[in-house]
């Protein structure tokens, strides 16, 4: 054990022993936590709860307690004392996982407990709330609006604040993609609300950020939203469906809050988006599974071009002989997951394998997998049941109802009718149940999750989102809020059974739970084709493909590489998209070029490439995975803009990593590119490449030819 381990144990002993009861209006505060770089004490009978405070520093910043509305009554959450609820647990992430609690001052048989995650080496603390009683009580809404307020802040002295917002839908780019906003002096002054979900302020020597974990529209539809004052205190807010009116806590009822997050560091926002985007890669996830860079292959495109392109249904080819051949092909190319799109399964809800597809029942297809080293992955609409399914029939109380009735059965891609079953309700354990069967029955291990919207989608009184006595709306918007909490939930069940699943969420549609809650279980599947014709008020063509982006051409590369925008805080691994193998080779270097930065997916007509243009795969891809480890872990550098001269760098700071050029990369009147960081000097490249190193050890890469380069930096 660590010191600062150790250190940690000795005050929970202590902490143990003490409950400190102040006289009323004093606060007193209580060491609870400590880091190498942070520590937490919490504070009773104050103006504060607890406070973050860099070590070494002097800098402490105080976190106001949360306000809610309890029987029509406004009820600050302070406590009267404080102590351990046990030692501290190591989590498989290498957070550990901190408890305390205590009586809320004023509030007979009203408690408080505070939970946090913290790891040595990082700055940013994960804490969240959960508010308990010996006795009914109910959290309302006297105005008809969510009264909750989860905790405050101060941001004076730090002149320079913005807000990140993460899910800004792009009609453009027909995906989420991320917005900084300032928040300038006139700001605080309006008493203006940034929603966020993260918040910035710093100076030239220090930077703070806080952050909530959920998901989903902004603008009017927010759930949250952080409300600023002209004393440039910040208080964040719930905005709707946090909670309905007349929730009851007590009688074995807790009320937990969404997780949040806080961090200070020394530096400019640079550095401060390099210490978060780590945080994200590391310490965000229990799991670490679904932060490893893998290649994923999907069958989907290729059952589009069967249908467009070649005048078939979708599901013609999904099949034994097809797929088994496509393995061989993923394998010479070198991807990792192979993963059958829709089409697999008899009928939805149940989720059995076709047999008049695959009559062994996959066996085939997994020994091959196995021989190959490579793991499988599926599909699945999670709400979908079908009509005549097993799992319908245990679930008919959970289908999801709007104004009272069920909407009408809908066909899933080719298969049995099904309905959609409520993903709040007991239907979502359950659906997490059979994923963790089929890893059982099948060794799939990646989940790749598709259709489940969040807002108008189920406003039933029995599902746990409201009751009887609420509005539809009201029931509506607690369903939308906790959508994000449901899916994140089914993904830790799943990945505490199943270590190495992989739970991918499909955002490639708005109206979807994009946010920082369910990154905290999986990954995001953030873009298959892009916009469609109708996005750009355009006709479709006679192949009636209705997504524009579905030839191998470049203008696919940048609408596909828009999400590396996000790489500077959430890393790329993180946000799966896919890129076309087609030949000719100009095009495969393009395309690999891409998914090497982080986005690692490919997609296409395995068996019309080429064996060359597989031979070509399969080598640049086998040098990329020596250092893509190396290159997830980085921080980017990117220089110019997306359809012109892209260069991007991503080197670790032991020089390993990788270099692309886009476009012939002519930056700054020459096509020489001189790396930000120092690289080791191992260097493998494709053609028409030269690369020398400065004094600094900074590598000089001139592109002397093509329109995509690419250089790799520690390969053998």
């Amino acid at each position: 054990m660590n010191k600062s381990a150790k250190k940690c144990r000795r005050t929970l002993l202590a902490l143990i022993l003490i409950s400190a009861v102040p006289c009323h209006g004093e606060a007193t505060f209580t060491d609870a936590v400590e880091c190498d770089r942070t520590a937490i004490r919490i504070a009773t009978r104050g103006e504060a709860l607890w406070d973050y405070t860099v070590r070494g520093t002097g800098w402490r910043f105080p976190i106001a307690p949360p306000v809610v509305s309890l029987d029509g009554k406004e009820v600050t959450l302070r406590l009267a004392g404080v102590k351990s609820a046990g030692a501290p647990v190591t989590l498989p992430n290498g957070c550990r996982e901190y408890a305390f609690g205590g009586p809320v001052d004023g509030e007979e048989g009203l408690n408080l407990r505070l939970v946090f995650r913290v790891a040595d080496g990082d700055p940013v603390v994960r804490f969240r709330y959960e508010i308990e009683s010996s006795r009914a009580r109910h959290l309302t809404k006297p105005a008809g609006k969510d009264a909750l307020t989860y905790l405050g802040v101060s941001l004076a002295g730090l002149p320079e604040a913005s807000e990140l917002r993460l899910s800004d839908w792009n009609g453009e780019y027909h995906c989420n993609l991320p917005l900084e906003l300032p928040l300038d002096e006139q700001s605080f002054a309006d008493g203006e609300q940034a929603i966020g979900p993260i918040l910035m302020a710093g100076d030239a020597s220090r930077q703070l950020l806080v952050a909530y974990e959920h998901g989903g529209l902004w603008g009017n539809n927010s759930f949250l939203r952080y409300r600023l004052a002209p004393d440039r205190t910040v208080r964040l807010e719930a905005v709707r469906g946090n909670y309905w009116d007349g929730e009851e806590i007590g009688l074995g009822k807790t009320y937990k809050t969404i997780w949040f997050e806080l961090a200070v560091i020394k530096g400019n926002r640079d550095r401060l988006a390099g210490e978060y985007r780590a945080f994200v890669l590391r310490h965000l996830a229990v799991s670490p599974a679904a932060r490893r860079p893998q290649i994923f292959y999907n069958t989907w495109n290729f059952q589009e071009r069967n249908c467009f392109w070649n005048k078939k249904s979708f599901l013609a080819d999904m099949t034994l002989d097809r797929m088994l051949r496509e393995i061989d092909v993923a394998h010479r190319m070198g991807i990792d997951v192979f993963v059958l799109d829709t089409g697999w399964y008899e009928k939805a809800g149940d989720w059995q394998v076709n047999l008049k597809r695959f009559p062994d029942g996959m066996k085939q297809i997994k020994a091959k997998l196995d021989g190959y080293g490579m793991k499988l992955g599926l599909w699945f609409a999670p709400p979908a049941a079908a009509l005549s399914s097993e799992m319908l029939k245990k679930h008919q109380d959970c289908v999801v109802t709007r104004g009272g009735k069920q909407p009408e059965p809908h066909e899933i891609w080719g298969t049995e009718k099904s309905v959609d079953c409520c993903m709040v309700s007991r239907f979502g354990p359950d659906f997490a149940d059979k994923l963790i069967q089929l890893n059982r029955e099948l060794g799939v291990t990646y989940f790749k999750w598709d259709a489940v919207q969040q807002e108008g989608e189920c406003d039933d009184p029995g599902h746990g989102h409201g009751t009887a006595a609420n509005s539809a709306r009201e029931r509506q918007d607690c369903f939308a809020f906790q959508l994000p909490q449901a899916l994140t939930e089914i993904a830790e069940r799943v990945s505490e059974a199943v270590p190495d699943a992989i739970c991918d969420l499909d955002m490639t549609e708005g109206g979807r739970c994009f946010g920082l809650e369910y990154l905290s279980a999986g990954k995001f599947f953030v873009m298959n084709n892009g916009p469609y014709y109708n996005d750009y008020n355009l006709p479709l063509p006679p192949d009636k493909y209705s997504n524009i982006f579905v030839r191998p051409c470049a203008a696919r590369g940048w609408i596909c590489r828009a999400p590396l925008a996000y790489d500077r805080w959430i890393p790329s691994t993180l946000l799966l998209t896919h890129f076309l193998p087609d030949d000719p080779e100009a095009s495969q270097i393009m395309n690999i070029g891409s998914l090497v930065l982080g986005q690692d997916g490919i997609w296409g007509d395995l068996l019309g490439v080429s064996d060359a243009g597989v031979a070509r795969f399969g080598l640049i891809l086998g040098k990329y995975k020596e250092v893509r480890d190396d290159m997830a872990a980085a921080a980017p550098e990117h220089r110019g803009q997306l359809g012109g001269a892209e260069v991007y760098e991503k080197l670790a700071p032991n020089g390993r990593g990788g270099v692309v050029l886009f476009g012939g990369a002519i930056l700054y009147g020459s096509n020489r590119y001189i790396t930000c960081r120092p690289a080791e000097r191992r260097v493998w490249h494709t053609a028409g490449v030269r690369v020398t190193f400065d004094k600094e050890g900074r590598a000089i890469i001139d592109a002397i030819s093509g329109e995509t380069n690419i250089v790799f930096f520690g390969v053998n």
